[in-house]
């Protein structure tokens, strides 16, 4: 997160951020709480608790992070006695809502190489009260312990079961002898408990024990968590929390008598500039959706660097459950040194795709989305645009982002896709475009030694769903590409949608 403060400085995040007061004691620093004039004091349901975390955390930047996903109340870093981070910290948003958004993105993000754990925090704010004659109504209960503690936010306590009342003959059992007593956060429970002497309350004739309440096990509190085969949903979050740029997948020429179509997939950070392109050649024969195919690979290729890859990649995948990493590459002039022209069927297609996607990655990200989404203001039956007015491999056909109908993102996030088709031209001479690209690319060349390896695929066992097996001008003229939900007669109006770095949600 090193360059994050920079690029967002003054944004209103920045200066949520910087604003918040900062408090070193006992063991942790404390950023904020604000002082707002009667403004409630956020619930423990707003609370996360944040694992593994480095020990030379960017305090500010990743504050800022979090004030992209909404107005942080507090932010307790827990510190050893060096004043350095223990690893773990509490993270309180204003809104529920907010900490829900914060829970599904933390889990996505990567600091100095590693994944945060996360989870809604289990903060002390219940008590445990035991020893409770039985024969107190539970009503009766509830408005004498609101004495005890007026600050009291639920109450609960349980009527017996019929076995109770059979053993107790024809004595009044009203009560199981046991309440909970929960406070809207852990501060107001904390004074309470402090304030009973030795942990007891004294009420009809007993001293009731007062603990604190374990944990609950509460069920996810997501309903439409995302599938673990639905990698398209994940690529889009990795990309977001790590604030990458909006993939970008480009299809290239397609074999039908070969039952063979190619694609390529970038990623890029727009911090440093670093991309990374992963090419596939993938035949079709077993496939069932080969878009949701090339998210896969790229998010097996994320997970596995813990960032994005520092290679390009060129994958080989012959059917639904394994692929083959046939190479991987350092810059685009490896490709012409490394002999791979009798291992695929097109090598003029590999390569066709490899510098389209770096001149993609050479222009600046908003500049390519603008020019998507304008892109679909045409009455002709496939949008187009150019990018570089020379270039012979600068001409994209524009694919709607919601081709495949994939499922929104939880929490409105943005989920905005760039989907295209590479225009080729038979008589276009790749070779010759090697030159720009050298340019684009500073890094020296390196002939890297590699051993295949074999991926292993979930995503092409999905039940019910319509089929993808070629995206070509053929496919988007007929609209074969497009789910029947997106199937629509002529290009929309407008495409709404932003850089991830721009807006968090849509």
């Amino acid at each position: 997160m090193e360059f994050y403060c920079e690029y967002y400085r003054g944004s209103v995040a920045y200066k949520a951020a910087t604003s918040m007061p900062i408090i070193l004691e006992n063991g942790r620093k404390v950023f904020g709480p604000r002082k707002i004039a009667s403004a409630p004091i956020p619930s423990h349901r707003c609370e996360l608790y944040v694992a593994r975390m480095p020990p030379q955390l960017d305090e500010l930047g990743f504050l800022v992070w979090l004030h992209r996903i909404g107005q942080v109340y507090e932010f307790r870093l827990m510190m050893n006695s060096c004043c350095s981070s223990r690893g773990f910290a509490y993270i309180r948003f204003t809104k529920e809502c907010e900490a829900l958004a914060g829970l599904e993105m933390l889990k996505y993000l990567y600091i100095s190489g590693e994944r945060l754990q996360v989870s809604p925090s289990q903060g002390k704010n219940r008590l445990f009260l035991s020893c409770i004659p039985r024969n107190i109504p539970i009503n009766l209960l509830k408005e004498s312990l609101k004495l005890y503690f007026p600050k009291m936010h639920r109450f609960a306590a349980y009527r017996p079961i019929n076995e109770e009342l059979q053993e107790k003959g024809q004595e009044k059992v009203l009560n199981r002898g046991f309440a909970f007593v929960e406070f809207a956060n852990h501060e107001d429970a904390l004074e309470a408990k402090k304030r009973l002497t030795p942990c007891r309350v004294r009420m009809w004739g007993a001293d009731l024990k007062v603990q604190w309440a374990k944990p609950r096990e509460e069920k996810s509190r997501d309903p439409m968590a995302y599938s673990i085969k639905d990698d398209c949903s994940r690529l889009r979050l990795y990309c977001l929390a790590n604030n990458w740029s909006i993939p970008v997948i480009l299809y290239g020429r397609s074999f039908r008598s070969r039952n063979l179509q190619y694609g390529g997939i970038l990623l890029k950070n727009i911090f440093s500039g670093f991309h990374s392109i992963i090419i596939v050649e993938i035949n079709v024969t077993s496939m069932s959706d080969i878009h949701l195919l090339l998210c896969e690979l790229a998010v097996q290729m994320i997970e596995r660097h813990s960032a994005i890859p520092p290679y390009s990649y060129i994958i080989r995948v012959s059917s639904n459950t394994k692929a083959e990493l046939v190479y991987l590459l350092q810059q685009s002039d490896d490709l012409y040194g490394a002999n791979l022209e009798t291992e695929f069927y097109s090598f003029t297609a590999i390569r066709e795709l490899l510098i389209a996607l770096q001149l993609v990655a050479a222009h600046n990200s908003k500049i390519v989305l603008n020019m998507y989404k304008r892109a679909f203001l045409t009455h002709n039956p496939v949008a187009s645009f150019r990018l570089g007015s020379n270039h012979p491999l600068g001409e994209f056909y524009a694919i709607l982002p919601k081709f495949r109908n994939n499922p929104k993102l939880n929490n409105d996030f943005n989920d905005m896709e760039i989907n295209l088709l590479l225009k080729v031209q038979e008589d276009v001479s790749t070779a010759d475009s090697i030159i720009e690209i050298k340019a684009i690319n500073e890094i020296s060349a390196k002939r890297t030694i590699f051993k295949p390896e074999t991926l292993f695929l979930k995503s092409q066992k999905i039940p019910k769903i319509k089929r993808l097996r070629y995206v070509d001008i053929e496919a988007l003229i007929s609209k074969e590409c497009y789910d029947t939900e997106q199937y629509i007669n002529s290009n929309p109006v407008w495409i709404a949608g932003q850089t991830y770095q721009d807006a968090m949600y849509n």
